[in-house]
């Protein structure tokens, strides 16, 4: 179930940047806005994860982790939801509301951060 987790997970993070490019280029603001928040919004959420929740983060601790994940699947559900996908947006929460919690409950956070430390 681990290995699924992890799998599950990465596509989360992956669907979480294209939500957030979504929401951004659907914004009702001219096309320099949107484009502007289409690539910034990704950009400073991966900046976030690289920083915090990856395993080879530089500031890898679990509260930043835990922070980082919850606001960056926070966000993309709200980013589905607020570009009008209701269906996926829930969906989207729910699955990762689950994949955080089987990582939690089976220690996968405290693994990547041994992994982190050699």
């Amino acid at each position: 179930m681990g290995g699924l987790n992890l799998g599950v997970r990465f596509l989360l993070e992956l669907a979480s940047l294209a939500a957030l490019v979504a929401w951004g280029l659907r914004l009702d603001a001219g096309w320099p806005v949107r484009l502007l928040a289409g690539i910034l919004l990704p950009l400073a959420a991966a900046t976030c994860w690289g920083l915090f929740a990856s395993p080879r983060g530089r500031f890898l601790t679990a509260p930043g982790r835990l922070v980082c994940e919850v606001g960056l699947f926070g966000g993309a559900t709200a980013a589905l939801v607020g570009t009008g996908w209701l269906a996926p947006g829930v969906v989207f929460g729910v699955v990762a509301a689950a994949s955080l919690t089987v990582t939690y409950a089976l220690g996968q956070h405290r693994q990547v951060e041994q992994q982190a430390r050699g």
